[in-house]
C-alpha cells in the first residue's frame, strides 16, 4: 500500500489535505486545537486516510506515468537542452522576483520588477510548449513549476505580505496556536485554520510562512496533477492533454496568488468537479465528498455548491432512475436559493435592511461586460494586453459555449457534463436573487464582492467545457504544418504571458490599482503610536493597510466594550482599537476624516463612541487628495508626527 501511495503521491496529498481540513474543523468546533486537539485530529485523519487508501488500492490502479521513456537519442538530447534552458529561465525569473522583493507599500508588483521579466517568462513558456511537443515524460513537473512561477509573484515580491485578509487570518491563527481556539468560534474558515495549525505543529514552519505559501503551492502542485488525471479519463493523446493544462494559464487565476479561506475553498471546489466527473466507485465517491466537505469547511460560498455537485454525482450514479429527474429538480431549487438565503439571514441577524430593488446599475454593468471592447492609442503591447483583459469574460463565454456544443455532439459519452450545466444555471439564479440584497453590513465598495464570487464559482463549475474547447483547438492546431504550429505556439505563449501580467494589480495607462500593500512605514507608525500612548487607552482611525499592520504587530489583543447606549444597532458589544473589519464603525469615522473634512469633531465623536480620551489619525501619502487633507488635519490636531520623509503622517487628538 505504501508503494501505491508513493507512486500516486500528489493525488493522495490532495486527499490527505482534505481529510485534515475536515477532521481538524470538527475537533476544533467540538473541542479546540490545543496539543491534545491537533494530535487527536492528526491521528484520526491518518487512520481515515489509511482506510481510504486501502480500499482505493483494492479497486483502482491510478497511474501518473505519462509515457515510456523514448529510446531516440536525438529526442533525449533535444529534451535535455530544452529542460536545461527552461530551468535556467525559470531560475532567472525567480531570482529577479527575489531581487525585486520590497518591504515598502506598493500597489503593483510590476512597478518594481524589471520589464525584461516578461520576456524571460515568455521565452520560458515557449520552451515549455516545445518541450511538451518533443518529449512528454516528466513534462507535468515542468508545468507545475510554471504554475508556481505564475502564482508566486505576490508571494515573493511583497516581503511583509500581500492583501488585507491574510493579516486577519494570520492573527487569528496565532491566537489558535497559543490558546487552542478563538472565542467566539466561527462556523467558517475552520478548514484553512485546521490545515495550517496542524502543518505548523508537525513541520515547525512559522504560521506566517505556511499561510503565505499554502494556496499558491497547493494550487501549483494539485491543479496540474488533477487536471492530468481528469483529462486522461476522457482523452488519449498525452501531449494534447499536457498542452491543455498549460493553456489554462491563459485564464488569470488571481485567486491562487494569495492564501485566504475563500481561495482554498475554490481549489477544493475544482478538485470536487474534476474528480466528480470521473468518479466510478464508492471509494472515489467518498473522495469526491471529502473534497466537497473540505471546500465547505474552508468557506461556505464555494463549499455549498461543491457539496451540491457531489450530491448530483451521487444521484447520477445511482440506480433510482425513476426519481432522478425529481431529485435533480429538488437540488436545482435548493442550490438556487441556498446562498441568497444565507446572505439574507446574515443581514437579518445584523438588524439591517436586507432587501433592495434598485440594483439596476450592477445588472447593467454585468451585461456591458459582455460587449466587445477596444483599446486606446497606447503602445501596441499595452493595447493588446488590455484588448485581452477587457474581453476576457467574452473569451471564457465563447469557450464555454463551444464546449457545450462539443458535449452535445458527444452527449452519449459526456452526459455527466450536463450536471455542471444544471448547477451553473442554479448559481446564475442565485446571482440574480443575491442582487436583491443590500449587504449593508459591508462597506459600500465591497457590497458586490459576494455576487462576484458566485460568478467565479459558476465559471469553475463550467471549467470542463472550457477544457473541452481547448482540447479541440489544440488537437486541430497540432495537425497543421510546422510553420503554423510554431506561430500558434508563439501566440499561446503571448496569451499566457498576457494573463501573467493581468493576474496581478497594475498601475499603467489603463489601470491604477488602489490595493496598496502593508509596508515597513505602516509597521513603524503603529509601533510609534503604541509607544507614544504609553499606558493610555486609545483608538486609531486609519486605512486597511495600517490596520493590517496593527494586526501583524499586536494581533487581536485589544478590544473596547461599546457603551450600552450605542449597542442594539447590529454592532455587537466589543470593537477592535483599529478599524477592522471595514464594516467597523471606526472605519466610517475614518472615511469622514478623509472624504469630508479632517476635523477634531469627528475624532471626538469616535472617542466618545468607544469611551476613550486619546486617538490617532493616520494619513498615507498615496491617499487621494493627500496634500489637502494633510494641511487641514494639521490645523486641529493636538500634535502630529511625520514618517519616512512624509510617506505617512500620524495626528494625535486628546478629548
Amino acid at each position: 500500500m505504501f508503494q501505491y501511495i508513493k507512486e500516486n503521491l500528489l493525488y493522495f496529498l490532495a486527499v490527505f489535505a482534505g481529510i485534515i481540513s475536515i477532521i481538524g474543523s470538527i475537533i476544533y468546533r467540538l473541542y479546540s486545537l490545543n496539543n491534545i486537539g491537533w494530535i487527536l485530529a492528526l491521528i484520526i485523519s491518518v487512520l481515515f486516510f489509511i482506510i481510504i487508501i486501502y480500499f482505493y488500492s483494492k479497486s483502482n490502479k491510478l497511474s501518473l506515468n505519462f509515457s515510456k521513456k523514448p529510446s531516440d537519442k536525438k529526442n533525449k538530447i533535444v529534451n535535455f537542452l530544452l529542460s536545461t534552458f527552461y530551468f535556467l529561465l525559470s531560475a532567472i525569473c525567480l531570482f529577479t522576483l527575489f531581487k525585486s522583493q520590497t518591504a515598502q507599500s506598493i500597489n503593483s508588483p510590476w512597478n518594481i520588477t524589471p520589464k525584461y521579466l516578461f520576456i524571460i517568462y515568455f521565452l520560458a513558456t515557449v520552451i515549455l510548449i516545445f518541450k511538451i511537443c518533443n518529449y512528454k515524460r516528466f513534462s507535468i513537473i515542468f508545468i507545475s513549476l510554471h504554475y508556481f512561477l505564475s502564482f508566486s509573484v505576490a508571494l515573493i515580491v511583497y516581503k511583509i505580505g500581500y492583501g488585507f485578509d491574510p493579516f486577519i487570518h494570520q492573527a487569528t491563527l496565532d491566537l489558535i496556536d497559543k490558546k487552542g481556539l478563538v472565542d467566539p468560534k466561527p462556523f467558517y474558515y475552520l478548514g484553512q485554520y485546521s490545515l495550517e495549525i496542524i502543518a505548523h505543529k508537525i513541520i515547525g514552519i512559522s504560521i506566517v510562512n505556511i499561510d503565505k505559501f499554502l494556496v499558491p503551492v497547493l494550487a501549483s502542485i494539485l491543479l496540474p496533477c488533477s487536471l492530468f488525471i481528469f483529462l486522461k479519463k476522457w482523452f488519449e493523446n498525452t501531449r494534447n492533454i499536457l498542452l491543455v493544462i498549460l493553456s489554462l494559464l491563459i485564464i488569470p487565476f488571481s485567486f491562487f496568488i494569495v492564501t485566504t479561506p475563500q481561495n482554498l475553498a475554490y481549489l477544493f471546489l475544482i478538485l470536487t468537479i474534476l474528480y466528480g466527473l470521473i468518479c466510478s466507485s464508492i471509494v472515489e465517491l467518498i473522495i469526491v465528498f471529502i473534497f466537497a466537505l473540505a471546500s465547505l469547511v474552508a468557506h461556505p460560498i464555494a463549499g455549498i455548491p461543491a457539496l451540491f455537485f457531489a450530491i448530483l454525482i451521487t444521484i447520477f450514479n445511482s440506480n433510482k432512475i425513476k426519481i432522478k429527474k425529481i431529485l435533480y429538480l429538488i437540488i436545482f431549487v435548493i442550490s438556487s436559493i441556498s446562498l441568497p438565503l444565507i446572505f439574507y439571514f446574515i443581514e437579518f441577524k445584523s438588524s439591517l435592511k436586507a432587501l433592495k430593488l434598485n440594483n439596476l446599475e450592477v445588472e447593467k454593468q454585468f451585461l456591458l461586460d459582455f460587449i466587445p471592447k477596444t483599446t486606446g492609442q497606447e503602445n501596441f503591447i499595452l493595447n493588446f494586453v488590455y484588448l485581452y483583459a477587457f474581453n476576457i469574460k467574452i473569451v471564457l463565454l465563447l469557450l464555454i459555449i463551444f464546449g457545450i456544443v462539443l458535449v452535445c455532439k458527444y452527449k452519449k459519452q459526456c452526459g455527466i457534463f450536463f450536471l455542471n450545466l444544471l448547477l451553473a444555471l442554479s448559481l446564475f439564479v442565485s446571482y440574480i436573487l443575491t442582487g436583491l440584497l443590500s449587504f449593508n453590513y459591508l462597506i459600500e465598495y465591497e457590497r458586490n464582492d459576494f455576487r462576484d464570487r458566485i460568478l467565479i464559482i459558476t465559471v469553475i463549475i463550467l471549467l470542463p467545457f472550457i477544457i473541452s474547447s481547448l482540447y479541440w483547438i489544440i488537437e486541430r492546431a497540432r495537425k497543421q504544418s510546422l510553420i503554423i504550429k510554431a506561430v500558434l505556439a508563439l501566440f499561446l505563449a503571448i496569451l499566457i504571458t498576457t494573463s501573467f501580467y493581468i493576474t496581478y494589480p497594475r498601475q499603467d495607462r489603463y489601470e491604477f490599482s488602489h490595493n496598496y500593500s502593508v509596508g515597513e512605514n505602516e509597521i513603524s507608525a503603529v509601533k510609534w503610536i503604541e509607544n507614544d500612548a504609553g499606558s493610555m487607552n486609545y483608538i486609531v482611525l486609519a486605512n486597511q493597510q495600517v490596520s493590517a499592520a496593527a494586526l501583524k504587530v499586536f494581533g487581536f489583543n485589544r478590544y473596547f466594550r461599546i457603551p450600552s447606549h450605542y449597542q442594539g444597532e447590529g454592532l455587537g458589544e466589543v470593537i477592535y482599537f483599529y478599524p477592522i473589519p471595514t464594516s467597523s464603525p471606526l472605519y466610517e469615522y475614518y472615511l469622514k476624516m478623509v472624504y469630508e473634512k479632517p476635523i477634531k469633531k469627528n475624532m471626538v465623536e469616535a472617542m466618545e463612541f468607544v469611551g476613550v480620551n486619546e486617538s490617532y489619525f493616520v494619513l498615507n501619502k498615496y491617499w487621494t487628495d493627500f496634500p489637502k487633507i494633510l494641511e487641514e488635519a494639521k490645523l486641529e490636531a493636538d500634535s502630529w508626527q511625520e514618517f519616512s520623509g512624509g510617506e505617512i503622517y500620524v495626528f494625535k487628538y486628546l478629548k
